[in-house]
């Protein structure tokens, strides 16, 4: 769609929510309103997470009774991180790709696309451009370390295959402002009231309205919108890879780039460097084995549950403070993204579910879980496949979602309700 054509419809969406879901025709040549997004986590140590938002009245984007002023729409998990269904194919209609481009230019220029490492990958097995297409969506309004509150847009792309999705993903950081990110909120806000199917206080799973409409249904095409209106080659401002290399092997690297204007610069990441960090998995009878280079004990050493046969051989006081330890990787409220090696925040999720399984350690009675008054329950099967790290995506058919990725959305869901209140 053209820019101007996304404009009236986030317009027409404002107006949409504002009144009711009474029809507008006026707005726009379908009707169609516009806005939708994603983020990650909006709290680190020191920060201050509001409570807010959630459950109850407009739910499912209903608002307001007859003659009275409208309800504020609020927002739900799956309204900040959203995952797109299943694509089915390499081409599917509606989903975004690469190439797709708004006011801001294209999502992901190909010489920043090229940057990427290839490893032992051919092009036809490993991330190939023309066959990129965002999957996920997520929205933060106060990303970044302590001390910095950085608005951003972040899209998660993986190549699709023929039938099935590759294990391989790139994730992509658009920087906005405040002002920025505001009318983003307004946007999320107009979008509830074209998502009837996704009541705010579901669980973070594939989004039941893309999944009921289609990507191409209402909700969708104004997703796109949203996103092409506010991200693109002029604000993207980091990019870091995932690559299963190759692919028929259980071997993964992890890295990525800050950009400054034209200049792409090797992240050094926390306990790890400038290098990619390999991640080589071993399967063991009914057990596991992961290795990691470098190993990336700093900040939190959860080596402990490294592998099944390190776990059998530690003492339960070593288990307890590894188990401990990934609880805290996994909770917001202790640790932004940029505080964490990569690997350890994508083996959390299955290595905590294995301790559970194995040694009965219970996260719930562990006071360095991350607790909300959402619903924090694990959809799809990132807790039971050692196979699978992804945080946020699609593993060949199926969903994946990490414990980091659940929190951090309602995290940042609690904040943009606070930051940024219905007017």
């Amino acid at each position: 769609m053209s820019s101007t054509l996304s404009k009236r419809s986030l317009v027409c969406a404002a107006a949409l929510a504002l009144l009711s879901l009474l029809s507008l025709p006026a707005c726009g040549e379908d009707g169609t309103a516009g806005s939708g997004g994603g983020g990650t986590s909006s709290t680190g140590p020191g920060g201050t997470t509001a409570t807010g938002g959630g459950g109850g009245a407009g739910s499912t984007g209903s608002a307001g009774g007859a003659g009275g002023a409208p309800a504020a729409l609020p927002l739900g998990l799956n309204d900040v991180s959203v995952l797109l269904p299943f694509p089915g194919n390499s081409d599917p209609p509606g989903y975004l790709s690469a190439a797709d481009a708004g006011p801001h230019g294209e999502l992901l220029p190909q010489d920043v696309f090229d940057a990427v490492p290839t490893f032992p990958v051919t092009p036809s097995q490993g991330l190939v451009y023309e066959r990129m297409r965002v999957l996920g969506i997520r929205f933060d309004g106060c990303s970044g370390g302590v001390g910095r509150c950085e608005p951003e847009i972040r899209l998660v792309m993986q190549p699709l295959g023929n039938t099935l999705v590759r294990d391989s993903a790139l994730h992509l950081f658009y920087r906005l402002d405040q002002e920025q990110m505001a009318d983003v909120v307004a946007g999320l806000r107009s979008l509830r009231a074209l998502a009837p199917e996704t009541a705010v206080e579901a669980p973070l799973g594939v989004h039941p309205s893309l999944v009921a409409q289609g990507v191409e249904g209402a909700y969708g095409a104004a997703l796109r919108d949203l996103v092409l209106a506010h991200a693109g080659d002029d604000n993207l401002v980091r990019m870091t890879f995932f690559l299963r290399a190759p692919p028929v092997n259980e071997v993964w690297f992890f890295g990525g780039f800050d950009r400054d204007g034209e200049s792409l610069t090797a992240m050094d990441v926390v306990g790890i460097g400038t290098d990619p960090q390999r991640v080589i998995l071993t399967k063991t009878g009914d057990g596991y084995e992961y290795d990691l280079t470098p190993r990336g004990l700093s900040p939190e050493d959860g080596s402990a549950l490294y592998s099944s046969a390190a776990a059998d051989a530690a003492t339960e006081e070593e288990r307890v403070a590894a188990f401990a330890s990934y609880l805290r990787v996994a909770n917001p409220e202790v640790y932004v993204p940029d505080h964490l090696p990569c690997a350890g925040c994508h083996l959390a999720t299955y290595v905590t579910s294995e301790a559970t399984r194995r040694f009965g350690l219970d996260a719930s009675t562990f006071e360095e879980r991350f607790t909300s008054s959402r619903d924090l329950s694990m959809q799809g099967g990132a807790a039971g496949n050692p196979s699978s790290l992804r945080a946020f995506g699609w593993f060949g058919d199926q969903p994946m979602i990490a414990q980091r990725t659940i929190n951090e959305s309602a995290a940042v869901a609690d904040d943009l309700e606070a930051r940024y209140p219905p007017e």
